[in-house]
């Protein structure tokens, strides 16, 4: 109970905070300061209902779900992959992310059906279920050949795998080809790169609302672009076909399932294990302090190894994908225009740092570059 308390504590003055800042927002774009105070108050509260769920499922009784047999492996499997599901994707991102927009006053970026979403939601909690049962099933089953330790990079993969290649398919198969314009130019182009590089087919989908962003994802006979319709309204053709060749540029080099992937089991698995080697002892003392320490330590693991480690690899990969890009389009200069106006979209300066991307001026200044070496060629 003890654990709960901290909770509420902690809930209770990142709610303050969030007041605060709703209390100052008009409705347009925060500045970096403000958006980051409210992302980290935001995930406080969401973290606060993870910790007083784990509490009371911890003191709820079994219900009959323990046993012996395959048949109770797979209902415990279930019960834990419903569990996750709504401890993560329900009140921790989801709730975090609700409380952000609330607290800035900021619009829904996207648009979606009702019925559409409802059937998204219904594939992400069976791909908990299914990853949890499939985790619990080899965890007994081969307990007495493999400690369960060293199955946990594998443990580890099922989601991502799941939500980096399947959930996209799902979620955008059927979203429209065209939205605010006619993309028939912008994908006849996508169609002579693919000739002249000798690629699988590409899907363009357009993604409903006001986000400016865009996102590729690969598959077994196409692979997959989602255009944000923020960028379908202010962009240029040749802006979006930058856009396209950059992401392109990353399905090409595989660098999901070559860099990000791995980068996230590997940061993933090292914050488990740094959570129960050194995290866990503290919450094993049921004191407040220790209590609120041990919540630190495994914050400050997850910011390690969790976001700083693939974003310092992930940097690195936006730059080849640019070099790439470039070779692709004849010339930066498309792309650097680009890469103006996602800043501008995104109301963001060119100098602002990402976890995940470089700034835009480092950017843009590593495409000029690209010129002034030898014959032009990506250095």
């Amino acid at each position: 109970m003890k654990l709960l308390a901290v909770a509420v504590a902690l809930a209770s003055c990142a709610l303050a905070a969030l007041l605060w800042i709703r209390s100052k927002s008009d409705g347009g774009e925060p500045d970096p300061r403000t958006n980051g105070i409210a992302w980290a108050a935001s995930f406080v509260v969401g973290v606060s209902l993870v910790l007083g769920a784990f509490v009371a499922i911890d003191h709820a009784p079994s219900g009959g779900l323990g046993g012996d047999g395959w048949q109770h492996v797979i209902l415990l499997g279930a019960f834990i992959g419903l569990a996750m599901y709504v401890l993560m994707r329900v009140l921790l991102f989801g709730v975090s992310s609700f409380l952000h927009r609330w607290s800035c006053r900021l619009p829904i970026e996207t648009v979606d059906t009702f019925g559409n979403r409802l059937v998204i939601e219904l594939f992400v909690l069976g791909g908990f279920v299914f990853a949890l049962v499939l985790i619990m099933s080899v965890a007994v089953f081969t307990s007495s050949i493999v400690p369960t330790w060293a199955l946990l990079p594998f443990f580890v993969a099922i989601l991502p795998l799941y939500h980096t290649f399947l959930l996209p398919w799902v979620s955008f198969l059927r979203a429209p080809r065209s939205s605010v314009r006619d993309m028939t130019e912008t994908e006849a182009w996508l169609d002579r790169l693919r000739l002249e590089r000798d690629l699988p087919r590409f899907r363009v989908r357009i993604q409903e609302g006001r986000i400016a962003n865009a996102f590729a994802t690969a598959g077994l006979g196409a692979h997959l672009v989602v255009i944000g319709g923020g960028l379908l309204e202010r962009m240029s053709h040749s802006q979006l076909c930058a856009v396209l060749a950059h992401e392109v540029a990353h399905v090409v080099k595989r660098h999901v399932p070559r860099l990000v992937l791995p980068l996230t089991i590997l940061g993933t698995w090292l914050h488990v294990l740094c959570v129960i080697s050194f995290a866990n002892p503290l919450f094993d003392r049921d004191e407040p302090l220790f209590l609120v320490a041990g919540a630190a330590l495994a914050g400050a693991f997850a910011g390690l190894f969790i976001i700083a480690l693939p974003g310092f690899f992930m940097r690195r990969m936006e730059f080849a994908a640019d070099r790439l890009a470039v070779e692709m389009l004849g010339d930066g200069e498309s792309l650097i225009d680009a890469l103006t106006t996602l800043a501008e979209l995104n109301k963001q300066p060119l100098d602002a740092r990402s976890w995940s991307h470089p700034p835009m001026q480092a950017r843009i200044d590593a495409i000029r570059a690209l010129a002034l070496a030898p014959n032009g060629a990506p250095s």
